[in-house]
């Protein structure tokens, strides 16, 4: 996988890096976080952070660019059965990385921190998933939330193409989840289950934009609530 040069970050900082670590794995501790959540957690972040440091000056940038492809990068030395919850770990740890306390204050009160994994079904690749999908009798039900997103994207004239796009990536999403509660973090779950079935960046950073964008109609209000796009 080919990524476009990024401009060089600041210099890494051990010593904030082992700071970030630690808060972060405070907070799921103070949260009640099962000890075999922590031991998992606590490795997949030692090599998020090598990495982090052996990209200095590569490819890290001050904005996310540099730290999703670090993420990519460590993703793939994990077993498939691990890589939802690491994509996960690495959303919720990034404020955390970056120093943003009022991101951090925001998740701490929101209780936004993942300490188990909602129900996800995801068994299988992209192209598995999608004929799991159509076999199943669920995919003939009706989705009101997603009636109202179509509606809207017909009313912003949007090509009929990428409507059928956007609406099949989004039932996909809602199949996914169809054994959760009806929470904004069962919600980005779904979405980080399905970030791991792209193979690249753009197709990421697309889906994550249509989740975002989708979730005002799952949520069923007009406004959603700002940690669901942390998505």
């Amino acid at each position: 996988m080919r990524y476009p040069p990024y401009p060089a970050m600041t210099i890494f900082d051990p010593n904030q890096a082992v700071t970030a670590q630690a808060a972060y794995l405070q907070l799921l501790k103070s949260k009640g976080a099962a000890t075999s959540i922590l031991t998992r957690r606590k490795h997949f972040l030692r090599n998020l952070v090598t990495t982090l440091e052996s990209q200095t000056d590569k490819h890290i940038t001050d904005g996310d660019a540099g730290y999703r492809y670090a993420v990519d990068l460590v993703l793939h030395r994990f077993p498939d059965d691990q890589q939802v919850e690491i994509i996960t770990t690495a959303r919720e740890f990034y404020p955390f990385w970056t120093g943003d306390l009022k991101t951090i204050a925001r998740l701490n009160a929101a209780d936004a921190i993942s300490l188990a994994h909602p129900p996800i079904d995801l068994q299988g690749n992209l192209i598995e998933m999608f004929e799991r999908l159509n076999a199943d009798p669920w995919a003939l039900e009706e989705h009101p939330s997603l009636a109202v997103y179509m509606q809207q994207l017909v009313e912003q004239g949007t090509d009929n193409a990428v409507r059928d796009i956007r609406e099949r990536l989004l039932t996909l999403l809602l199949y996914i989840i169809r054994h959760t509660d009806d929470t904004p973090m069962a919600y980005r779950a779904g979405v980080d289950a399905m970030l791991t079935l792209f193979s690249n960046e753009d197709s990421r950073r697309v889906f994550t934009d249509l989740a975002r964008e989708f979730f005002y109609c799952w949520h069923g209000t007009t406004r959603a609530d700002p940690l669901a796009r942390a998505a």
